[in-house]
């Protein structure tokens, strides 16, 4: 039986739908998870029922890591004679140089960041993304503009091997509960039952502007007893959790909750909100969007090019160019109702139907 490598970090949560695709192909299916010394839990391994998960080991030493990282990529390459080589994430330094040379067995899906220039995309990890991406048989992105900044920051790429690829949205987010059940469930996550609720939805990093939200919320419902700001903390930058934290006494806002929220639960904290901020100077298709729009919650987010795939302006989103319009964006979102706009890239059936398609026709499997 031939083998399918798949290299990825599995303790990132938009992995396990991805990866799952793949379940039914009557291949042995191998997972290198990432060298990011976080171990991988019982949980989590579970969860790959069917697949082979090989871990590294614990290694402190950043350029050791690295190193045995690219002889134990060699050895499985080697050893397992991939058919298929599937990556998630292709900001890999060394590990790229390797996969170039079995580049006509690589489907590489990038995430956004890497070709980003704010993000990772930048000095030798541009360089070592470009060796791989300009190698790999195909590439895949969630939009065309995502296609069109590939282009830009890549040019020797080929755009013919560039597809549009999603993977769609989970069925929990599109599974929306009841009027009371929503009660119970702002009972339960907060321990009362607001009637406003807002959720920055975003890691909490500067590129987010969370600061600017949590700012422009309490200018307007500061001691609302019936608004409430949900700020995930989940992998955050700490000195400026701790700068938001002095400047706004958060520890003292009654009606600001600062929660580390796992993604097994987020379909329930969206669906107790009426709208979640998203803000960014760049962006792809964020999954909290596409998310969001699955469980029919408005969008307070940048009025960017890549937004246009999915977002309408008062309709199911409210698109800002200045953080002074987040005040009308608060209005607007709890005095209207949201429409629901159909789109194949929320379809998770339809995007991997598109998958196995790309995978039939590309590397005959």
């Amino acid at each position: 039986m031939r083998n399918i490598l798949i290299l990825a970090d599995l303790t990132s949560p938009l992995m396990k739908p991805r990866i799952l695709m793949l379940k039914d192909l009557p291949y042995r299916k191998y997972i290198l998870h990432n060298a990011n010394n976080v171990a991988l839990s019982e949980e989590i391994l579970s969860s790959y029922e069917g697949f082979i998960v090989l871990e590294h080991p614990e290694i402190e030493s950043l350029k050791l890591r690295y190193l045995y990282s690219f002889f134990y990529t060699l050895y499985l390459l080697v050893k397992l004679n991939p058919k298929l080589i599937v990556v998630h994430w292709a900001s890999r330094l060394y590990q790229n140089l390797l996969l170039a040379l079995f580049g006509k067995r690589v489907i590489v899906h990038t995430m956004g960041g890497e070709i980003n220039k704010e993000e990772d995309c930048y000095g030798k990890k541009q360089f070592f993304t470009g060796i791989l991406l300009k190698n790999a048989k195909v590439v895949t992105g969630k939009t065309q503009v995502m296609k069109d900044i590939t282009l830009s920051n890549f040019p020797l790429l080929d755009e013919k091997k560039i597809k549009i690829l999603s993977f769609g949205v989970e069925d929990r987010f599109c599974n929306i509960p009841s009027d009371d059940e929503k009660i119970e469930l702002k009972i339960k996550l907060l321990g009362k039952n607001y009637k406003n609720i807002f959720f920055s939805i975003r890691t909490f990093k500067k590129i987010h502007f969370h600061k600017e939200i949590i700012s422009a919320f309490l200018q307007n419902y500061k001691d609302d007893d019936n608004a409430c700001l949900i700020v995930s903390v989940l992998s955050c930058e700490s000195d400026y959790l701790q700068e938001c934290e002095m400047e706004f006494d958060l520890k003292h806002q009654k009606n600001i909750k600062l929660i580390n929220i796992k993604h097994e639960q987020m379909h329930e904290f969206l669906h107790i909100s009426n709208a979640i901020l998203s803000l960014k100077k760049f962006d792809g298709i964020s999954q909290s969007i596409m998310e969001s729009l699955c469980a029919s919650v408005f969008v307070i987010a940048s009025d960017i090019k890549n937004h246009a795939m999915l977002l309408k302006h008062k309709q199911n989103s409210y698109l800002i160019n200045d953080f002074k319009e987040l005040n009308d964006a608060f209005c607007f979102v709890l005095n209207n109702k949201f429409q629901n706009i159909d789109n194949g890239m929320l379809n998770r059936e339809l995007q991997k139907k598109e998958y196995s398609r790309i995978l039939k026709e590309e590397f005959n499997v």
